[in-house]
């Protein structure tokens, strides 16, 4: 429970030398102050499910006299007020890591994700706090905070001048301190609570702004850098996104569940990744992406994706994640759901709204299910108990990952696409994967209810009027093959396994990369010719079969031999020169392709049509 709230919360955060990569904090409490708080970083941010120790990156953290601090865990202080009405307590940032769950500083701009950047008071996690930001003057701000002040500190002068410290948001306050005035500028914010703080990432800089409005409700992209996406691109962008946000928007009744709405778009080469926001997203997108139409589909899937959480984990949210405990794991075992069903929805969104062309869904489609074939781990780790192991499994992949788990986004996709196609046969069409989500909006996000961690089948039973404990008990709870065979032909499509045109005859079973010139064993698949044969991730490969290994090409040494050959592996481990045999595997069938059967009825015709909105073109026009 709550203590009664007896005095106020406000942060002062000033970039004052982006260079460094520091972001300069006070976090002030004023009032009638309790003799001791204890204030804490967070561990981990909503949506992100590993403890990233944000506190790390903490420096110098001080109180101004008398208050003290005195660190009582990794990332918590324990506050002596000394009988005060008033403590400050002072700290810097180190903000040099770009992605959308961590802080970039630069000279070009500010991404501040609240989980690393401020402190939380231990109790008082319901107050309402301010927010007053002191950065260069040429810098604009986008974030979903509500803004109390935006404006430039000219103080009417040209040239710098003395300032005295109690007229200046400074973190140095023993001596007046000088101030161009052309390079400050000041924002204030406000946030209700801690956690709409931490939900509310803040990008600053000299980032490109298009605005657009969507079912009455206003939209924001802040792009970074400015020149990050063509400017022939942007008006289809925001013409997609807004369909895209139409469409979503259709299947939960058809209103947007915020008042507006900031997308927070970064073009880096190296990155890709969405955070999802209640009223925000922050993107990462590489400037390839934008040439190509396979590049920017994946763009787009991606705002459809965190977007279509604003819905389906912001609002409609597990029991295993109500609250939030910022200082520790969170569990839930429904992130196949809340993550799996997002990624399913992100694909077909864009089919339905005619984003994309009938075959690009069912060749992405085929992807995910060629990703769980080539995944042994999908034998032996259940999709719920994904969902649970994220905090150590997804994050933390290593060489044996792939025997060990499957992700619960990819498989999840798989399993809610099923999901949907079953549904509607056994329905008879009268419902599907949208009835669930209908209902799950109306009975939890509506009327923000937590969905309890053990009643998704009931929900999906309850919102489609047919059993799928068989499914649950299958696909979800246990290990093993997910077949998509038969859920497939109830939409007139068949599956097709093969190798790829240009793949030898046989198979190693193993991932190499390479390195510096060296050809490295990544990781090797369970019970294949390689792990038979005792090759181990790390190995240096340096021959098969008498031929030297270049550039990482597998297949070029494989080329010419067949199934059940014996071939010598000669490796470098430790430092000594290993030679193990082999017995070839067959070609792995790692190609898969979804295709419309020429035979398919009317009937699962028509439930093609009703699953993506139009009928395949192998069958012609669409049904009346």
């Amino acid at each position: 429970m709550a203590r009664p709230m007896t005095f106020a919360i406000a942060h002062r955060v000033a970039i004052r030398a982006p260079q460094s990569h520091l972001v300069e904090v006070e976090t002030i409490l004023t009032g009638n102050l309790p003799d001791e708080l204890v204030l804490f970083m967070p561990v981990w941010s909503p949506g992100s499910y590993l403890i990233r120790e944000y506190a790390r990156h903490v420096e110098g953290l001080t109180a101004e006299s008398p208050a003290r601090t005195t660190k009582v865990r990794k990332n918590a202080w324990r506050l002596d007020t000394m009988g005060g009405d008033k403590a400050i307590v002072r700290y810097r940032v180190y903000a040099n890591e770009l992605t959308v769950r961590t802080s970039h500083v630069d000279e070009t701009h500010a991404f501040l994700v609240g989980a690393g950047i401020f402190l939380g008071v231990e109790g008082y996690l319901d107050a309402s706090l301010r927010v007053d930001i002191e950065a260069p003057a040429g810098w604009r701000i986008a974030t979903s905070l509500e803004t109390v002040h935006d404006g430039v500190r000219s103080f009417g002068l040209q040239a710098p001048v003395q300032i005295a410290p109690e007229h200046v948001r400074s973190f140095v306050l023993q001596a007046p301190v000088q101030i161009a005035p052309e390079h400050v500028r000041s924002f204030g914010l406000q946030a209700p609570d801690f956690d709409t703080l931490v939900d509310s990432p803040i990008e600053l800089g000299t980032h490109r702004e298009e605005r657009f409005v969507v079912l009455g409700v206003p939209h924001r992209y802040s792009i970074w850098p400015a020149d990050g996406v063509p400017e022939r691109r942007i008006p289809k962008l925001l013409e997609d996104t807004a369909t895209i946000l139409e469409k979503e928007a259709s299947l939960f009744g058809g209103a947007l569940p915020y008042d507006s709405y900031e997308l927070l778009l970064h073009v880096a080469p190296r990155a890709r990744g969405g955070l999802e926001h209640a009223a925000s997203a922050a993107l990462i997108a590489t400037p390839a992406s934008f040439g190509s139409r396979s590049g920017y589909l994946e763009v787009l899937s991606l705002v459809a994706h965190e977007a279509f959480h604003a819905w389906n984990v912001k609002r409609i949210r597990p029991a295993g994640l109500t609250p939030y405990r910022y200082g520790e794991e969170c569990y839930t075992r429904l992130l196949w759901w809340f993550e799996g069903a997002t990624s399913y929805y992100d694909w077909r969104v864009l089919a339905l709204a005619g984003i994309c062309t009938v075959d690009e869904y069912l060749e992405h489609l085929a992807g995910e299910i060629a990703y769980l074939d080539a995944t042994p781990g999908r034998l032996v780790h259940a999709l719920e108990e994904t969902s649970f192991d994220a905090w150590i499994k997804l994050y933390r992949p290593d060489e044996n990952s792939i025997n060990s788990t499957v992700s619960y986004y990819r498989k999840g996709e798989v399993v809610c696409a099923l999901l949907d196609l079953e549904i509607r046969a056994r329905s008879h069409g009268r419902a599907g994967l949208d009835a669930v989500l209908a209902h799950l909006w109306r009975e939890y996000g509506v009327r923000r209810r937590p969905v309890p961690e053990d009643a998704m089948q009931s929900v999906f039973e309850r919102a489609s009027g047919v059993a799928l404990g068989d499914l649950f008990d299958a696909w979800i709870r246990s290990p093993g093959e997910v077949d998509p065979t038969t859920a497939l032909a109830h939409v007139g499509l068949g599956l097709e396994r093969s190798s790829h045109a240009e793949a030898p005859p046989c198979s190693l079973g193993m991932r190499v990369r390479n390195e510096a010139g060296r050809v490295l064993v990544a990781s090797v698949m369970r019970d294949a010719a390689a792990a038979r044969a005792g090759i181990a991730p790390g190995d240096e490969l340096l021959g098969v079969g008498g031929m030297r290994v270049e550039n990482a090409n597998l297949d070029a040494v494989l080329r010419g031999r067949t199934q059940d050959e014996a071939v010598d592996l000669v490796l470098s481990r430790e430092g000594r020169i290993l030679t193990r045999r082999a017995n070839l595997d067959a070609a792995r069938a790692d190609v898969v392709k979804l295709v419309a059967r020429r035979d398919a009825s009317p009937a699962a015709r028509a439930a093609f049509q009703a699953w993506l909105g139009a009928q395949h073109p192998v069958w012609g026009l669409a049904l009346p």
